[in-house]
């Protein structure tokens, strides 16, 4: 077993780029471009859109949600010379911040191409779907290349992960087509002819910004996130939300009712296990015994997440045992998720964590402050603009990390509140 590698290669190369304002007359995309389109109307009276290169072009709407997107479709898109139908001749996925991507996907495409030679070479199979087994990773047959796979194509918009044994078991990686197609000529020593079981996603190439703790679809809608998480599997947000499935502790909600959320390619895990004063604290000894099945589901995992921050700021605590443990297995995680309750100036520790997580991080809990420390928002004559300043100098820091691929904002305080009875609030809520 082995730590997951992600990898976004390509032997064509990525896309170019096209940037306009907005689509007012004809335009043909018939070579390998990312058509984006930036305005918050996409497309003049007269605007269409077609999509020829059907192979590799996209096209991307920045400030218009999937949902608006499907809406557009009919009068302004086209594949091919035919009328754009969502799940039919194209996919439109959740992109950036709160846009939307179209790709020229039939409903009959296949997302995987494996190959029993390297370069491409030999049998190939491209019978891969969704599909999962009852939650978790699918075992290959001899029809699919059982153990003999020695190259592969996945197509932009995808993850798949592979396993070494049956049902998820054994070392593991996954593989990302983010940007464009993953084309791998040729595999690891430790995967090449040992690839046992699978498992795809759609990848959405989503933006940072979340909310936690919150999978109403009006909150989302006005705050303009793009994913959410609540206290168990969560449910279909899509397409304009990434709802994640969340396995609070052992074992609950299991690891196969997670696994049976195919709305999302991701999973929060334990719940701050070392807080005495949480739910239901857990020591790592328990938390390990059970993630192998969580790997098994062939979903991206999130590290059980710190608590509070109080003694993670230089990367030495309870998580950085947890990732040791994790690669001393040869085990994958993939993300360290952190629950950062701090000061602004705080937040410039994180490349040091991320340094010794060697991860992306997720901020599945965050605010500017904490009300157990009287700071920040919490300070005694704080005002909603003094909270607005924090947040803001917060995003900021957030979004220059590269490193930092989500964060979600925790609106369960009484102060510093994003959204409040049913509206987005006047600061906080209006500058999120």
């Amino acid at each position: 077993m082995a730590l997951t590698a992600l990898l976004h290669a390509a032997a064509w190369g990525a896309n170019t780029k096209t940037s306009v304002s907005q689509v007012t007359g004809s335009v043909t995309l018939s070579s390998n471009v990312d058509y984006v389109v930036t305005g918050e109307t996409p497309f003049g009276t007269v605007g269409t859109i077609d999509i020829t290169a059907t192979d590799h072009a996209v096209l991307i709407l920045e400030r218009t949600r999937p949902s608006a997107t499907i809406g557009l479709l009919a009068d302004h898109v086209r594949i091919a010379g035919q009328k754009a139908v969502n799940g039919q001749n194209c996919q439109v996925r959740l992109y950036g911040t709160r846009g939307a991507m179209v790709l020229p996907y039939s409903a009959t495409d296949k997302p995987l191409t494996v190959y029993s030679g390297q370069n491409f070479t030999g049998e190939q199979c491209s019978d891969f779907g969704l599909e999962n087994d009852g939650g978790y990773m699918v075992t290959l047959t001899d029809q699919k290349l059982n153990n003999r796979i020695r190259s592969f194509r996945l197509k932009r918009g995808y993850m798949v992960t592979f396993a070494t044994r049956r049902s998820g078991y054994g070392y593991q990686r996954c593989f990302i087509a983010n940007s464009e197609d993953v084309e791998m000529a040729t595999l690891p020593q430790i995967l090449d002819e040992k690839i046992t079981s699978y498992r795809i996603f759609k990848w959405n190439t989503a933006g940072k910004k979340g909310l936690a703790s919150n999978t109403d679809a009006a909150a989302c809608k006005a705050l303009n996130v793009i994913s959410c998480y609540g206290w168990d599997v969560g449910h279909d947000m899509q397409p304009d939300v990434e709802c994640i499935p969340h396995h609070l502790y052992e074992d609950y909600p299991t690891s196969a009712a997670c696994g049976k959320a195919t709305w999302a390619a991701h999973m929060k895990t334990n719940n701050e296990p070392r807080n005495s004063a949480d739910d239901n604290p857990q020591s790592l000894a328990t938390i390990l015994g059970n993630w192998q099945n969580l790997m098994r589901t062939g979903m991206r995992l999130c590290s059980p997440s710190s608590w509070d921050g109080s003694d993670y700021t230089d990367g030495s605590g309870f998580l950085k045992q947890f990732f040791d443990s994790i690669d001393a297995r040869g085990w994958r995680c993939d993300l360290a998720d952190l629950h950062c309750y701090w000061m602004h100036n705080t937040f410039d520790n994180l490349p040091t964590m991320q340094s010794k997580y060697k991860r992306p991080l997720w901020i599945s809990e965050w605010m500017y402050g904490a009300s157990w420390n009287k700071n920040g928002t919490f300070a005694s004559g704080a005002t909603d603009g003094d909270a607005k300043w924090g947040v803001e100098q917060i995003c900021n820091k957030l979004n220059s990390y590269a490193f930092v691929e989500r964060y979600f904002y925790w609106n369960g305080e009484s102060k510093g509140k994003v959204y409040s009875n049913g509206s987005v609030t006047s600061q906080v809520g209006a500058y999120y």
